[in-house]
C-alpha cells in the first residue's frame, strides 16, 4: 500500500520498481527546465526571408505534434540553411521533449531523428538540467494532459503561455534511476506500438497491392494469376452476380442504441452505430450492405440491423460473395449527384470474372491478410490500454 498524507493523497505510485521507497515531490513543472526554447510569433518575413522547398529544414508547429510523435507529413513550411542559422539561435537536440501550446494544448513528442527543425509556430521545446531526463519528462508531460488544460485560456482555440505554465505543478520521483526505469519500460511499450503499427500499414499495403494485380479493374484483364489458372475470365454485370433486397424489413425503429446486442450498421466509415435488441434481425449472411448514395460498401459475416433506407442488401447468386465484394470496391463509378445509384449505374457495370475455384483461391489469400490485418489492430489496442494502465499507475 502507498502512503499518503495528511489529506489523504498519494505520496508515490501505485505500482512501483522493486527496491524504490522513497515518496515522490510536488514540484513546479519549470523548476527543473533550465531553459524554454519558445520561438512564437517569429516569421521569416520578420527576418526579411521567406519560407523554401528545401525539405531539409522543415518547420514545426502543432499540426505536427499527434499521437506522441512528430509526424512530418503535415509539414507545411520548410526553410534552408541559411533561414536555420537565423532563426534557431539553439538547435533542437536527440531526445528533447516539445509541447504544444495552443490548438491543441498539451501534444508531445520528442526529437527523435537528426534533422533541422525550425521551432515555429505554437510550439516549445524544453531543455531538462540533471535532475530529470528527457524521456522521463515526455511521459510525465502524457500523463497530465489534462492539467496543461486547467491552465490554458482562451475560448475555442485554447493556448497556455509561459506564465501559465510557470504555475503547473506536478509529482515526481527525485530519484534518477527509478525515472530511468520507468522511462525504459514505458518505452518498450511505445516501441511495440510503433512496430506492429508499422506493420499494419505494410500489410495494408501489400493487400491493396495484391487486389490491385489478382482483381480486375474497369474492364482490364489481371495482372497476375496463381499457378494452375489459365482460363479466360468472362465479361458479367453485377447484375448477373449479385441479389439485391431492400432493407425495409431490417431497418431499426429506435435510434436509441445500447451497449450489447445487434449490430446496426451503415456502409460508411462508422460501420458500427451501435447496436439494439430489436428482433427483425437480418440474418442471411455473408451480404454486401451497399449505400445507394454514396456507393460505399461493407462486407458483413453476421447478424445485423441498418438504420436507413438507403441501403441495399446483396448477396451472391452463383459466385464467391467476398471475391465479388472485392471486385465491386476495385471499380470506378460515377456519381450522378445525389440520387440513388445501384440500380441505374452499378448493377449495369461489366466486369471479369474468373471461375468459382479461382475466386476461391484469390479470397482465401485476402482475407488472410486481412486476419493479419485485423490480429496487428487487436494489438495496437491492447498495447494502447497497457501503455495507459502504466501512465495512470506509475505516475502521480
Amino acid at each position: 500500500m502507498t502512503k499518503a498524507d495528511k489529506e489523504g493523497r498519494r505520496k508515490a505510485p501505485i505500482l512501483r520498481f522493486k527496491g524504490f521507497t522513497d515518496d515522490w515531490e510536488q514540484r513546479k513543472l519549470l523548476s527543473n527546465i533550465e531553459s524554454i526554447i519558445d520561438y512564437r510569433g517569429k516569421t521569416p518575413k520578420k527576418l526579411g526571408l521567406s519560407w523554401n522547398g528545401e525539405r531539409e529544414y522543415p518547420a514545426l508547429s502543432a499540426v505536427n505534434v499527434e499521437n506522441g510523435k512528430i509526424n512530418l507529413s503535415k509539414t507545411e513550411h520548410f526553410g534552408d540553411a541559411y533561414l536555420f542559422s537565423k532563426w534557431m539561435k539553439k538547435a533542437l537536440k536527440l531526445g528533447q521533449v516539445i509541447l504544444t501550446t495552443e490548438a491543441p494544448v498539451g501534444n508531445v513528442a520528442q526529437i527523435k531523428e537528426k534533422k533541422h527543425y525550425i521551432l515555429s509556430q505554437r510550439v516549445i521545446a524544453f531543455e531538462t538540467d540533471k535532475n530529470l531526463l528527457d524521456d522521463f519528462l515526455y511521459f510525465l508531460l502524457q500523463r497530465n494532459n489534462s492539467t496543461l488544460l486547467r491552465y490554458s485560456t482562451g475560448g475555442t482555440a485554447k493556448g497556455i503561455s509561459q506564465k501559465s505554465l510557470k504555475q503547473v505543478k506536478i509529482n515526481l520521483t527525485p530519484n534518477i534511476s527509478e525515472q530511468k526505469q520507468i522511462s525504459q519500460l514505458l518505452n518498450v511499450v511505445k516501441n511495440l506500438i510503433t512496430l506492429y503499427e508499422k506493420k499494419k500499414q505494410l500489410l495494408t499495403q501489400l493487400k491493396q497491392g495484391i487486389v490491385n494485380f489478382l482483381i480486375t479493374k474497369n474492364g482490364q484483364k489481371p495482372q497476375l494469376r496463381f499457378s494452375g489458372f489459365n482460363n479466360n475470365w468472362e465479361s458479367k454485370s453485377f447484375e448477373k452476380l449479385l441479389n439485391y433486397e431492400q432493407p425495409t424489413k431490417y431497418i431499426v425503429k429506435k435510434a436509441d442504441y445500447i451497449s450489447q446486442g445487434t449490430p446496426v450498421l451503415t456502409a460508411n466509415k462508422s460501420f458500427v452505430l451501435g447496436y439494439t435488441n430489436e428482433t427483425n434481425v437480418y440474418q442471411n449472411i455473408p451480404a454486401i450492405i451497399f449505400d445507394d448514395f454514396t456507393l460505399e460498401s461493407k462486407y458483413v459475416d453476421f447478424p445485423f440491423m441498418v438504420k436507413s433506407s438507403a441501403i441495399k442488401i446483396l448477396t451472391s447468386k452463383n459466385s464467391n460473395l467476398f471475391f465479388i465484394y472485392q471486385l465491386l470496391n476495385n471499380q470506378r463509378f460515377v456519381q450522378e449527384g445525389h440520387s440513388r445509384h445501384y440500380i441505374s449505374v452499378v448493377q449495369k457495370k461489366k466486369v471479369l470474372v474468373p471461375s468459382i475455384q479461382e475466386q476461391n483461391k484469390i479470397s482465401d489469400l485476402i482475407k488472410q491478410l486481412e486476419d493479419n490485418i485485423e490480429l496487428n489492430s487487436n494489438t495496437i489496442v491492447l498495447l494502447k490500454k497497457l501503455k495507459e494502465f502504466l501512465l495512470q499507475n506509475m505516475f502521480l
